[in-house]
């Protein structure tokens, strides 16, 4: 029992799996009978279930459109990157839409709007920081944003995702109105905060010394993996007077999971400290004068 527990791959999956049924448990009690649409896919499915109900009284339960949008689009990805890159994100989306289909009995919540809003948010923030955390995403509009990306590569796909999910927050509008979609849109800056709380802290930036005896090799998977620079300072021992290198590096708050990964791959004795960082100037985060 204890080596299970202790198993990378296990907990990896235990969290995207805790994480996918906060995310069901989120979007059937709180978000879907508050008609509030958050953007992605999960908020399509939304517009969709209610404009099904309305004009041919049936349902289009979320969890089906979860399916029938993610098919096609991992269709196309299949094409142009492989199955490789696919990785974690087709187990999550399929078991996603599972934990959607087994949660849409629970009992939804109405009778208050505001912490309906409020409490959707942080479950479905906390869900979405688990499966972020672990390198992974439930596909819709984040893979949808990528593949135009690779026909569009003059604009970010940070862009091309905000104006996905802002066209689909803009219907939102024009199907339940203009009062859920303002608790929607506090929503979407609430799960942005906590997704942040959940992967790692708040702030933006972290800095990291490594002390290891494969520094080199720390360094270039630094290089090369994590696509950050990193500076090697030399240093020795107060007690054992012995020459070190140490790695000094600043990376983003959702890339720290990645180098934890990446240093315990190669040397589970390595020193590591991470500190945080009030402010970054410079290539790769932001301009002196932004």
């Amino acid at each position: 029992m204890k080596e299970i527990l202790n198993n990378k791959t296990f907990i990896k999956y235990l969290n995207i799996i805790v994480g996918c049924f906060l995310l069901g448990i989120s979007i059937n009690i709180f978000l879907k009978p508050n008609t509030f649409v958050l953007g992605g896919v999960t908020g399509l499915g939304i517009i969709l279930d209610s404009v099904f109900q309305t004009s041919f009284g049936i349902p289009f339960p979320i969890w089906l459109s979860n399916i029938l949008i993610n098919l096609p689009l991992f269709l196309i990805a299949y094409k142009i990157f492989g199955l490789k890159f696919l990785g974690n994100t087709l187990f999550a989306t399929f078991f996603l839409s599972f934990t959607l289909a087994v949660t849409d009995f629970l009992p939804e919540f109405t009778e208050d709007i505001f912490l309906a809003a409020l409490f959707g948010a942080v479950i479905d923030g906390i869900g979405l920081g688990l499966i972020i955390k672990n390198r992974c995403s439930t596909g819709g509009t984040d893979l949808l944003a990528i593949i135009i990306n690779k026909f569009l590569k003059h604009i970010k796909i940070s862009k091309i995702l905000l104006c996905i999910d802002a066209t689909i927050i803009f219907t939102g509008i024009i199907v339940f109105g203009v009062r859920p979609t303002l608790y929607a849109v506090m929503s979407v800056f609430i799960v942005s905060k906590v997704i942040g709380i959940v992967v790692d802290g708040f702030d933006f930036a972290k800095a990291v010394f490594i002390i290891s005896d494969k520094s080199d090799e720390i360094g270039h998977s630094i290089l090369n993996i994590i696509d950050r620079g990193a500076t090697s300072l030399d240093a020795h021992g107060m007690y054992t007077k012995n020459k070190k290198n140490v790695i000094f590096c600043i990376v983003k708050q959702k890339q720290i999971p990645e180098l934890k990964e990446v240093v315990a791959d190669i040397d589970g004795k390595a020193f590591v400290v991470i500190a945080n960082v009030s402010e970054v100037i410079g290539t790769g985060f932001k301009g002196m004068i932004d």
